[in-house]
C-alpha cells in the first residue's frame, strides 16, 4: 500500500513537469529600439508591439547630419519561431506588405531576429516608455 502511496504521489508530482511547455518565449509586447536596416547601418527604429498584436514603427535615417522620420502600422504574430508582420500603411497610406522574420533568440530585455529574404539581423532591445531616438548628430 504505501509502495501504491509513494508511486502516485510521484505521478502526481510529474504531471504538471510533463504537461509545461519545453520553451516558453519571453514576451515580445513591448517598446523595443535598433538600429540598422539592410544598405544602412546608421538607421534607427523603434517599435511598440501590443498585446493584441498591433504594431507601430517609427522609422529614422540620418542624411548629412539631418533625420528623416517615417512611420509604420499594421499587425504582428509570432508562431513558433516565425515573427510576422502585416504592414498596413507606411506615413498614414495604405500600402500593404508582409514581412517574415525568424526569431532567433529573446530574453525579457532584448531579441534578435533575422529578416528571412535577406537573412538579414535585427538586434532590438526594450527601452521604456519615455525613450525617444538620438538625434542624428550621435550616431552619423
Amino acid at each position: 500500500m504505501r509502495r501504491l502511496l509513494a508511486c502516485a504521489g510521484f505521478y502526481l508530482w510529474l504531471a504538471p513537469v510533463l504537461t509545461m511547455p519545453a520553451y516558453a518565449a519571453p514576451s515580445l509586447v513591448g517598446l523595443w529600439f535598433g538600429q540598422g536596416q539592410p544598405g544602412d547601418r546608421q538607421s534607427m527604429y523603434l517599435d511598440r508591439l501590443t498585446a493584441d498584436g498591433k504594431i507601430h514603427s517609427r522609422f529614422r535615417d540620418c542624411r548629412g547630419g539631418k533625420p528623416i522620420d517615417s512611420t509604420e502600422e499594421g499587425s504582428w504574430s509570432l508562431t513558433g519561431s516565425t515573427l510576422t508582420i502585416q504592414v498596413e500603411l507606411h506615413n498614414g497610406q495604405f500600402m500593404p506588405r508582409t514581412d517574415v522574420y525568424r526569431l532567433d533568440a529573446a530574453s525579457p530585455k532584448d531579441f534578435k531576429i533575422s529578416y528571412l529574404p535577406l537573412n538579414f539581423p535585427y538586434d532590438e532591445r526594450r527601452v521604456d516608455e519615455h525613450f525617444e531616438m538620438p538625434p542624428c548628430q550621435l550616431v552619423s
